[in-house]
């Protein structure tokens, strides 16, 4: 049996009666991809606080066999991940009929209109650059999930 400190307790319950009329009522899942652990863990904190599901993972390859789960809303990747170029792993999922409608936000540290530009001919719903900002990404996500239900 698992036991929770009474501070992770009192923090759950703080962050339970503070959520926002924005809450989406049913819970979304968020795949998210990065090769590096603690940016990983950053993401997949900040979304699950504003009541995603998340699931992640660090390579290119389980990304693209994650993407095929019934219940994926969308996915957050990093454009440089170890085992597979970003672009070839966005390219993937857009051209395979099963995956191609899932929004993916591509989150980086390049900066610049090329790398934006390529990404989002590419497929991409949105281009993400301030990785450490948890609000601004919550925002990215939510937008690219409305589009997502608009189209």
């Amino acid at each position: 049996m698992m036991s929770v400190c009474a501070r992770c307790s009192a923090m759950a319950a703080m962050a339970c009666s503070s959520r926002s009329a924005q809450t989406i009522p049913t819970m979304q899942t968020i795949l998210i991809v990065d090769d590096r652990a603690d940016e990983r863990l950053a993401m997949v904190r900040s979304l699950a606080a504003v009541d995603f599901d998340v699931r992640e993972t660090a390579t290119g390859r389980d990304a693209l066999r994650l993407a095929r789960m019934p219940v994926l809303h969308l996915i957050v990747r990093d454009l440089v991940l170890r085992d597979m170029d970003g672009f070839d792993v966005l390219r993937e999922l857009k051209a395979d009929p099963v995956t191609r409608n899932i929004p993916v936000v591509i989150k980086t540290a390049f900066f610049g209109a090329e790398h934006e530009q390529v990404a989002l001919d590419a497929g991409a719903a949105a281009y993400f650059t301030d990785t450490h900002d948890a609000h601004a990404l919550a925002a990215v996500v939510r937008q690219a999930l409305s589009k997502r239900k608009s189209a």
